[in-house]
């Protein structure tokens, strides 16, 4: 599972790099570079706004007119700070637009405190038409939310502006101040069509940007999913030998431990869990060897214990398995087995004619019907008791029998060799 992490953890790494990458770069267009467009297209809306005004002043000799110009201009300043604070790189740029509105201001009060000139009624009709043409223009230029159709529009309406020559006021100073306007106007028109050009350049690039960065992050997560492609078939190539291997080792390993060989060890040479887990089967292997050596030295100590305190009383001693088959006899037993007591084991019971009263109680005891030690005078065994005690292992499975024959008498003469000639 660690494995399988780390492999995948570059391809989602690098899949968040790219994500995040992209959507800084929208994120930078949303935030700068349209809302830089729509600063330098509202700048640009105010300023004809302002000029209408000024037209519709110089004609009508309203100063209501004068008042909206004024209003318009007061706006630009302030879309100039935002603009240059989006991007600071356009300060200068900004900060001229924002000098010449200023310009611009007072020379409309200079120009407002000319004489008047008095236009005919052929100019008031014509310049009406395209007041309504020019206020329709901005309208639609104010209301659409597509930039390039709002330039389109600005431009139009610009353009329109200049078709109609405006009355003079003031004779050949207000000539001097229309001039300075006229250079005014397009010192911000071309402020604000290098602030939309720039704009423009700018969500350009960042398209561009995103576009490769798409490009890019295609590509190398492909080739970062084909390496991990190939470390994991490698992984899975290795893996019968590193992984399936060493389990079936440390599997057959128990299972002759299962079955009583503690002599067996696990051989695995990998350093991660497996190997360490051999590691310690085997010591555990180990501990268990040398506890069962210790078990069966202790056993051999008690039997040698056994045999020498069997050999010291004088009661005869039987000591039966299952079957029941003599396992160890002691020398006080012989007169009743007929033969050397070192000669009796192996042999089964039913081979020494005298123990033939010990067949009934001794099965009964080896088959588990009695829970503790019977003692017994049994008639035709010569001796005077017989005591037989079941012996159990961990479990309570009677496993042997002892028995203990007090005062065994040899038999007669007459009942070992018969009656004579």
């Amino acid at each position: 599972m660690f494995v399988a992490a780390a492999l995948v953890t570059p391809v989602v790494l690098l899949s968040l790099f790219y994500i995040s990458q992209m959507n800084a770069t929208v994120q930078r267009m949303v935030s700068v570079d349209i809302e830089l467009l729509r600063v330098g297209d509202r700048i640009s809306l105010d300023f004809l706004q302002a000029r209408r005004h000024e037209k519709n002043f110089l004609i009508y000799e309203d100063s209501a007119y004068l008042s909206g110009s004024h209003e318009a201009l007061r706006r630009i300043p302030q879309l100039c700070s935002r603009g240059a604070g989006l991007d600071p790189a356009l300060s200068p740029l900004f900060d001229a637009i924002a000098a010449r509105t200023r310009v611009y201001g007072a020379l409309l009060d200079s120009l407002a405190r000319l004489p008047a000139a008095r236009p005919g009624p052929a100019y008031r009709e014509d310049w009406a038409r395209l007041r309504t043409r020019h206020q329709l223009l901005l309208d639609m230029a104010e209301a659409t939310q597509d930039s390039a159709r709002q330039d389109s529009l600005l431009a139009e309406a610009s353009q329109l502006a200049s078709e109609l020559v405006l009355p003079l006021r003031g004779g050949p100073l207000g000539r001097i101040i229309n001039e300075h306007i006229r250079t005014t106007e397009e010192a911000v028109t071309n402020g604000t069509d290098s602030i939309i050009t720039h704009a423009n350049q700018r969500m350009t690039d960042n398209q561009a940007r995103v576009r490769r960065l798409s490009e890019w992050s295609q590509r190398n997560i492909i080739t970062t999913l084909l390496v991990v492609l190939v470390l994991l078939l490698w992984l899975v190539a290795r893996m019968p030998r590193r992984i399936v291997l060493p389990i079936k080792r440390i599997a057959n390993a128990l299972t002759r431990a299962e079955q009583g060989d503690l002599d067996v060890r696990i051989t695995v040479d990998a350093r991660d869990e497996l190997g360490q887990l051999a590691r310690q089967l085997n010591r555990a292997f180990a501990n268990l060897r040398g506890f069962d050596e210790r078990k069966v030295e202790r056993l051999l100590l008690l039997e040698r214990r056994f045999r020498l305190l069997a050999a010291d009383i004088s009661e005869g001693v039987l000591l039966f398995d299952r079957k029941p088959n003599v396992i160890f006899a002691n020398a006080a037993v012989e007169p009743l087995l007929g033969r050397p007591a070192t000669e009796a084991a192996g042999h089964a019971l039913a081979e020494f004619p005298l123990l033939g009263p010990l067949v009934e109680p001794l099965e009964r005891t080896l088959a588990g019907a009695s829970s503790r030690q019977e003692c017994d005078i049994l008639p035709g065994l010569p001796a005077s008791a017989v005591c037989i005690e079941a012996l159990r292992d961990s479990t309570g499975t009677v496993q042997a029998a002892l028995v203990v024959i007090t005062n065994p008498t040899p038999p007669a003469a007459d009942e070992t060799t018969g009656p004579g000639i």
